[in-house]
């Protein structure tokens, strides 16, 4: 039996976890928390930082795997190509194009050198002088190896600079943060598997956030989707997926909508967190877990996928308002629309910082478009956390 380590093992992991096992694989999960809910699916967990790369080396020497996959972190989907270009494994990108894909203000540059449609940035390494030129404020400064919202804040000031770049660089492993100027617009996700450096198959949703204006709360399929975005978002990926010879699989990317021109923010080649696999699967009925699995064993496929049937669903994240002890969760009127969900909470659990905390995450599906414009703004109303103030 073929040997499959994925370099991770959190919730987000379980649908290319299940899809490995289903493929007839072995499959080992990894990380510094044995208690993620990853590891329950694997056939095997073996301790290991997977953000530490030679760390990864070592452990897939040990097991003798044949294939590694990424998990839901940039951390891992560096040091798998790390691993994967050391032993001569397939399915991945150069360790050095992974470092562009992953690392904001690397893509960023590579992004403006190829001409593609990005919000005006420049990249500050701590001890440099600092000189923002011509940039406008609003300014957004973000680590440039992290994801989720992780260190961003959003200055209007130039006063407030130093104490951002200051919170931004206690969060990076690298010392360096990416200034970019904050566009107006509506956020979006847009997946796709590229083959031969062509995109097969896209989704697109409407991302939607809670009380973070940094940490996605929820995705849906699309309202504001046009064959129009489509190819202007194609054009670009097939360029830069040329420009850095870019493997067969997955690559997702964050867009703002401004104007009805695509702006790309972020981009990554490992899977997205919280069930977003699950997401697509359900609006498009694509496997997307299953390809990804296909990708890193070198049998992706290579012809288009293009006639689906689109549903409406939106994935939610259980998020609160905030602090207090959790008691449960009440589903208001989409008791009966839930067609699938993960409960992380425990009983009594305290959250302590409401702006990153959840509960669980749900898929909900609406029988029509119409249905879909009338409830969906009222999930974060109907779907919540009971609980008793601290």
């Amino acid at each position: 039996m073929k040997k499959l380590l994925i370099a991770g093992g959190s919730h987000a992991d379980i649908p290319v976890i299940k899809a490995a096992k289903e493929l007839g694989l072995w499959v080992a999960t990894t990380g510094n928390n044995p208690n993620d809910l990853g590891h329950k699916y694997s056939d095997a967990f073996y301790k290991a930082d997977y953000s530490n790369k030679n760390e990864i080396l070592e452990l897939s020497k040990n097991l003798k795997i044949d294939y590694i996959c990424p998990s839901s972190n940039d951390f891992s989907a560096i040091s798998s190509a790390f691993v994967a270009e050391k032993l001569n494994l397939p399915g991945h990108d150069s360790y050095e194009v992974t470092k562009i894909i992953h690392h904001k203000n690397k893509f960023k540059n590579l992004v403006s050198n190829l001409g593609l449609k990005t919000p005006k940035h420049i990249s500050y390494k701590k001890g440099d002088p600092l000189d923002i030129g011509s940039l406008k404020f609003p300014i957004l400064v973000k680590p440039t190896d992290l994801s989720g919202g992780k260190g961003i804040s959003r200055i209007h000031e130039r006063e407030k600079l130093k104490n951002a770049i200051s919170t931004a660089l206690k969060k990076s492993k690298n010392d360096s943060v990416v200034l970019e100027e904050f566009i107006t617009g509506s956020n979006h996700g847009y997946s796709t598997f590229i083959a031969n450096k062509k995109v097969i198959f896209s989704f697109m949703d409407d991302e939607h956030y809670f009380k973070n204006d940094y940490l996605v709360s929820g995705a849906s399929t699309s309202l504001n989707f046009s064959t129009n975005i489509k190819n202007k978002l194609d054009t670009q990926l097939e360029k830069l997926a040329n420009a850095l010879n870019l493997s067969d699989g997955l690559l997702h990317v964050q867009f703002i909508l401004n104007n009805n021109e695509p702006y790309i923010i972020e981009i990554c080649r490992r899977t997205p967190g919280d069930l977003y696999l699950k997401l697509i699967e359900y609006a498009t009925g694509f496997n997307a877990a299953a390809e990804i699995v296909k990708s890193v064993i070198g049998e992706s496929r290579k012809t288009n996928v293009n006639n689906f049937n689109l549903n409406y669903i939106t994935r939610h994240c259980i998020m609160s308002d905030r602090d207090g002890v959790v008691t449960g969760i009440e589903y208001g009127l989409f008791k009966n629309m839930i067609i699938d969900e993960l409960l992380f909470y425990k009983k009594n659990n305290i959250i302590k910082d409401f702006m990153t905390y959840k509960a669980g995450i749900v898929f909900v599906k609406y029988d029509n478009k119409s249905e879909f414009e009338k409830l969906n703004e009222k999930l974060t109303s109907e779907i919540k956390i009971k609980f008793e103030d601290l």
